[in-house]
């Protein structure tokens, strides 16, 4: 499988294999138990784009990280070692088969295998191949729906890691020669764990087993509540066991695909408690830490803690969709990727979001972090480094979010406002419509904050221009976030739903900005626009194509200028704490919405 948290030193992550020291092993997690946590001096939330690795395939692989260079595979079978602090890339190996294992590293060497069942070792300074050993060939597993396979770990001078041949293998790091094996019923997906001198691995037929790691021997067996299903009868898999066994107070802790996460007596192998996830598959591996035990799930969509005592429920933070990706425990905070693009920053003890980073593509990778950035791989084929802000930034903010489908736009296009709105509502904002839009606005602005999916703002909200039911609103301290063409800037016929014309002074008399002629000379034409450091605090992309653009001395904050030099991206301070904010996203496919939960809920100045 693919995931690693990081050790600590002196309030400094340092994770993996350090070529200075030969004697130093890294692997998923760091150790063999799996157990690692991750202890830092910093107070920052990692949600913010620092680099991204474009790796040309989706990155499913967790990052493997050294004092210098991150590892990792995509599914165009690229393995890669990119410089850590900068995003450029070291050296690449190319196998042509996808590389969805995690990476483990000794002595100068690296190890991962790729989804055609091949263990490769690599220099680790210059990526040539030093052996490669085949694992067996695939057997028939119809069920799969999954793209992880086993990652290895080291244990002495050995290899172990299973095998879609069924076996668990283990191998001699030095030279690739195969030591033993061991046969199981199904496939082995699951990376092994090390309790004392006992291989505890999984397969997918439901069983977890417990071997000697010198000898093979088989200790015990314990069967999972979904062994005895018939499959062809439910129409999905509810047997196999993905997730890797996490050791922790001599329990073993694991989930399964047929909805129940597991605490097992490590010594006998015997449950002591079992969590419902009510049929909802548990992929993801679970990260410990004091008595919490975060897992996510799938069709629950959800992540959860639970005591590690007791398999009582702690807390349940609800995902927008499933989440694969296993959780990273930094502190007292739980990073988790989801389906739909975001790493999600949580608390640990109360399982409230505190932020959140929006990819755009599935995560199926998991966070590790080093030296102050978080590091995490996407379907959008990029692996992305986090750096991040203080949290006391945040404020108490009510959220809302205005749709209108029969508003003719002025922006968006092919339901771009409908996936900002739907983001929206996934992450807690509450929809408004036209009819209850003035009146929100008119009752308490204070922690107010509206964001414009509709890029419309009804005629009743601006007439009377200053004393105005949407200029009442940003005096009175409510925030408004447009992400596209500033709707005051048209005329519109209501009940034909027609644009009559433009109309920019609206804007100057309204919200005290200049956009210059009332004529399609405001425009200018589409000029490129560039994130600054105060923008790209609050999550914009890099750059944006838009109209319009306004001397900087007019506005309170720029968060991004265009190439004449323009304030593109701006917040307009009013009253009261009051803010007008303008960014551009992209009108047919908008990303990076993270950006309007971030401008939403902060604190601005």
């Amino acid at each position: 499988m693919r995931y690693l948290l990081l050790p600590v030193m002196l309030g400094i992550i340092l994770f993996g294999c350090h070529p200075n020291n030969g004697n130093h092993t890294g692997m998923f997690r760091d150790n063999p138990q799996h157990n690692t946590t991750v202890t830092t001096t910093s107070n920052i939330v990692l949600d913010t784009k620092a680099w991204a690795f474009a790796s040309g395939a989706p990155v499913r692989s967790t990052a493997l990280i050294d004092e210098q260079n991150i590892f990792f595979g995509n599914t165009r079978g690229d393995f890669f070692a990119v410089d850590k602090i900068t995003g450029k890339a070291i050296w690449q190996y190319h196998t042509g088969y996808a590389i969805n294992s995690s990476a483990a590293c000794s002595n100068g060497m690296v190890y991962f295998s790729d989804n055609e069942q091949t263990l490769y070792a690599l220099d680790e300074q210059s990526g040539t191949l030093q052996w490669k050993t085949k694992l067996g060939n695939h057997l028939p597993y119809p069920w799969r729906f999954d793209y992880y396979q086993s990652s290895p770990i080291i244990v002495k001078d050995n290899i172990i890691i299973g095998s879609d041949d069924g076996n668990l293998y283990t191998v001699n790091a030095k030279n690739g020669t195969v030591v033993r094996t061991f046969k199981t019923k199904g496939l082995v997906r699951t990376t092994p764990a090390l309790y004392k001198n006992l291989l505890v691995f999984g397969d997918t037929e439901g069983d977890v087993y417990a071997i000697d790691a010198a000898t093979n021997k088989q200790q015990w067996l314990f069967t999972i509540n979904g062994a005895p299903l018939n499959l062809d009868t439910l129409g999905f898999d509810r047997k196999a066991i993905l997730a890797a066994p996490v050791i922790a107070a001599d329990k073993i802790i694991f989930g399964a695909r047929d909805g129940f996460l597991y605490c097992l007596d490590a010594i006998t192998g015997k449950a002591l408690w079992t969590v419902d996830h009510h049929i909802s598959w548990i992929i993801s591996t679970v990260a410990i830490k004091d008595s919490f035990v975060v897992t996510g799930t799938s069709d629950g969509r959800f992540v959860q803690a639970v005591n590690l005592n007791t398999g009582k429920e702690i807390w349940k933070y609800h995902t927008p969709l499933a989440t694969w990706s296993s959780p990273l425990i930094q502190n007292n905070r739980v990073y988790e990727g989801c389906y739909d693009g975001q790493l999600f920053c949580l608390d640990l003890v109360t399982g409230k979001r505190i932020s959140q980073f929006a990819t755009n593509g599935i995560v199926y990778a998991s966070p590790v972090i080093s030296d102050s950035l978080l590091y995490i791989g996407s379907d959008d084929g990029n692996l992305y480094a986090l750096t991040g802000s203080i949290p006391e930034n945040k404020t108490n903010a009510s959220l809302l979010v205005y749709y209108d489908k029969e508003q003719l736009k002025n922006y968006f296009n092919n339901g771009g406002d409908v996936r900002i709105k739907n983001y929206l509502l996934a992450n807690g904002f509450t929809l408004i419509g036209t009819d209850t839009l003035p009146r929100v606005m008119k009752d308490s602005a204070i922690g107010k904050t509206i964001v414009f999916a509709t890029d419309y703002f009804p005629k009743v909200i601006y007439e009377n221009k200053q004393s105005s039911i949407l200029r009442q609103f940003l005096d009175n301290g409510g925030r408004i976030i447009i992400a596209g063409n500033n709707p005051l800037f048209f005329n519109m016929d209501e009940t034909k739903k027609q644009m009559l014309g433009l109309t920019n002074r609206r804007i100057d008399s309204v919200l005290n900005i200049d956009y210059g002629p009332t004529d399609t000379r405001a425009f200018g034409g589409l000029f490129t626009g560039f994130a600054n450091a105060k923008g790209k605090s609050f999550g914009l992309p890099d750059y944006w194509v838009s109209n319009f653009g306004v001397a900087a001395k007019q506005v309170d904050i720029v968060l991004g200028e265009n190439e004449n030099g323009l304030a593109s991206a701006f917040i307009k301070k009013y009253e009261h704490g009051g803010a007008f904010i303008q960014i551009w996203l992209n009108n047919d496919t908008p990303q990076q919405l993270d950006a309007l939960i971030k401008l939403a809920e902060r604190r601005l100045w």
